[in-house]
């Protein structure tokens, strides 16, 4: 047998094999820093910070299709009423803090000054309750208004005990106070005129009503505070609640807070009268109301204002010591007004060409 050589015949042709071509360096270096990013960015997003929470911007919504009124006329408008959400981060991951870090438009707070100490599920559950009291309140603000009695003010609600004042240990959340110095206390403002009445050191008779409807009488001195007399509560009128004369529902899922209640009695006039309120426009508005139609601060009015930006809307209503806060975001973008009180509001949609026939409006 003779020795195949390299030019002999075989019926094949020879071939010469060339080595795999190299990846450029370049190329590796590339894809190494792309996996350690990767592995990097996956690493952040599991390593989760407990002491601090992340409110960002939410949405707004049209309250109108969430409104059920049951066995009373309603109306459709040409305008709409919205309110407006931020969410809320209670768990954020370091990814999630890093973003907040970099996004003007979320606010980083700690978890302390957001839950207290809640924990998050009773966080949750104490924002239904808020909404649902929201709900009840602007209800029976909104019908008072058009000729329905459903509310009757009946004292002085202690919302808040400064510590070591006089109120200290002797009133509590949940208090009414209902009589001052044998004058009946029927509003907040009533009990306030009574305070001030008074001299520091002198000392200051009431009755309160307790949360199980018992009364009983309290004496204490009262403090000093800017050289006038202190008792040491944060209050706001009581309210009881008659029944409504038709029912009324508000189906919003993963909303808490009573930060819609000046859109909702709104919502409501606007629905409940032939009117148009609104005049056409998109409104948005944010502000707790309480039973006497006052409205009130909420939170993260700046990151709903950034909402509001991008909702196209006409009109922002803010509660009036919040308006710096959305004018900051908004600028001229949008009509910010601020308000303290429904009839303000209703007196800038009137100014807008909205129609407030059959609403009574307080002077």
């Amino acid at each position: 047998m003779s020795e195949l050589t390299e030019n002999e015949d075989t019926g094949h042709d020879a071939r010469e094999v060339s080595p795999p071509p190299r990846v450029p360096t370049w190329a590796l270096i590339i894809v190494g820093l792309a996996s350690l990013a990767m592995v990097t960015v996956l690493a952040l997003d599991r390593i989760t910070i407990t002491s601090k929470v992340l409110t960002s911007p939410g949405t707004t919504r049209d309250i109108e299709p969430m409104l059920q009124v049951q066995d009373s006329k309603t109306y459709d408008a040409d305008g709409s009423i919205e309110m407006v959400t931020v969410k809320s981060n209670l768990q954020p991951s370091l990814l999630e803090m890093v973003g907040g870090w970099l996004d003007d438009s979320i606010e980083i707070s700690d978890r302390q000054e957001i839950l207290g100490n809640r924990t998050i599920e009773q966080n949750r559950t104490l924002g239904r309750e808020q909404m649902a009291r929201s709900l009840d309140v602007a209800t029976r603000v909104a019908l008072e208004r058009i000729g329905y009695d459903v509310i009757s003010e009946a004292g002085a609600l202690v919302l808040q005990v400064v510590p070591e004042t006089p109120a200290d240990r002797v009133l509590y959340q949940g208090d009414v106070i209902v009589e001052a110095e044998n004058t009946p206390v029927v509003t907040a403002r009533d009990l306030s005129t009574a305070v001030q009445s008074k001299s520091p050191g002198d000392k200051f008779s009431f009755s309160v009503m307790q949360i199980d409807g018992s009364i009983r009488k309290e004496t204490v001195s009262l403090a000093e505070r800017k050289g006038n007399a202190f008792l040491g509560v944060s209050i706001s009128t009581y309210a009881e609640m008659a029944e409504l004369p038709f029912e009324i529902e508000f189906a919003v899922e993963r909303v808490g807070g009573p930060s819609a209640g000046l859109s909702l009695t709104l919502a409501l006039l606007e629905q409940l009268l032939p009117g148009e309120l609104l005049a056409g426009l998109n409104v948005v508005a944010t502000g707790t109301v309480d039973p006497l139609g006052n409205v009130g601060p909420v939170g993260g009015v700046e990151q709903k204002s950034h909402s509001v930006m991008r909702s196209g809307a006409d009109l922002f209503l803010v509660p009036a010591t919040q308006v710096d806060q959305a004018t900051a975001v908004l600028g001229d973008m949008i009509d910010v007004v601020g308000v303290d009180n429904l009839d303000q509001a209703l007196a800038k949609l009137e100014s807008l060409g909205g129609d407030v026939t059959g609403i009574e409006i307080q002077s």
